[in-house]
């Protein structure tokens, strides 16, 4: 098995896959950010800065005078000043000011900085999108609706690929051994089967299936519990963004919002955030929530972690697939078709 660690191999697809910059990627938590800046960010192996100069840019992280860090240096009168030499950077990375060569001359068109094509703020995030993005930051509804209560998940980066990441949450057949501590029903073994649904660089799937009533899996009593069967609706926004919408009947809807952030070939952070209506009612606490998502995550962790190679293979015959296995070929299909991408004039 060949190893993009080793190989530049396009048959797999990675962290550093250039075509991830056509698409939007979370690279801060707002509540995580200690004023505008600069903060030094990592994105597809690449060191940035995110600095708020009347509004949010993401810059190079090296001044290109003599690439002293721009994170070391400070906002001037609404530019960012490099700590060594004192050149300015307006927001769209244009060089403004060098101080020794005097006003009135003329700036070299080399001192100038290419910014990221857009960044925003959604979900308590900042979104970066490197390049003009192919698709929109996902819609989640539920955020501005007061039915639902927000628990915001620690935010952690995991040694894996956002694309293996994203491929576990879509996974519909691990939950009875993966997670055999938490949600899993050691008696509900077969995938039944469902359809998976393409919507341009989007797709869903709806599943039924078998888990442990909540409070009896916090009790971690796993000899003694409950089932009930429960309706998951999953949805992929490319390149890799995992929404997961679990209706518990009588006990309401929860959201859980992955969100991940590619930041070099072996490692990704994850922005997790669950959304449920019975945080907005009063019958769980955010708290609850937070826990019991964090003890499913470090199970999925674990495992993740032990995988050799840092990627997801595109090319046919590497894995073998089974009918249980659609939304996570189709993941397949989504990331082969942001790879094409490279090969696009």
């Amino acid at each position: 098995m060949s190893d993009p660690n080793q190989t530049a191999s396009p048959r797999w697809f990675t962290n550093e896959n250039t075509a991830l910059r056509q698409f939007w990627h979370p690279v801060a938590r707002l509540d995580d950010l200690d004023g505008p800046g600069p903060h030094p960010i990592r994105l597809l192996g690449v060191d940035y800065v995110l600095v708020k100069l009347g509004e949010w840019t993401v810059l190079p992280a090296a001044c290109p005078h003599r690439l002293a860090p721009l994170s070391a240096g400070t906002i001037v009168d609404g530019h960012l000043q490099c700590a060594y030499h004192g050149w300015c950077f307006a927001a769209s990375g244009a060089c403004v000011d060098i101080p020794a060569i005097g006003p009135n001359t003329t700036i070299p068109p080399s001192a100038h900085l290419d910014a990221a094509a857009q960044v925003d703020e959604r979900y308590g995030l900042v979104w970066v999108a490197l390049d003009e993005p192919l698709s929109p930051i996902p819609e989640n509804p539920e955020w501005d609706d007061d039915a639902f209560g927000l628990a915001v998940i620690p935010t952690g980066t995991w040694n894996a690929s956002a694309a293996q990441m994203a491929d576990n949450f879509l996974d519909v057949a691990h939950f009875p051994f993966t997670h055999l501590g938490t949600i899993g029903d050691p008696d509900d073994l077969v995938v039944g089967d469902y359809e998976v649904v393409r919507d341009g660089w989007s797709f869903s799937a709806v599943h039924h299936h078998s888990s442990k009533v909540l409070n009896d899996a916090q009790s971690g009593e796993t000899d003694r519990f409950e089932t009930f069967h429960r309706t998951m609706t999953f949805r992929c926004d490319a390149p890799h963004h995992v929404r997961l919408q679990i209706d518990y009947g009588h006990d309401g809807d929860l959201v859980l919002l992955f969100f991940h952030q590619p930041v070099d070939i072996d490692n990704t952070t994850m922005y997790c955030v669950a959304l449920a209506e019975n945080i907005a009612d009063g019958r769980q606490q955010p708290e609850d929530h937070i826990a019991f998502q964090a003890e499913v995550g470090r199970e999925d962790k674990e495992l993740l972690e032990q995988l050799a190679v840092k990627g997801i293979p595109l090319e046919p015959g590497v894995e073998t697939h089974t009918k249980a296995d659609k939304i996570t070929v189709e993941l397949r299909r989504l990331l082969a078709d942001i790879d094409t991408l490279n090969q696009q004039p």
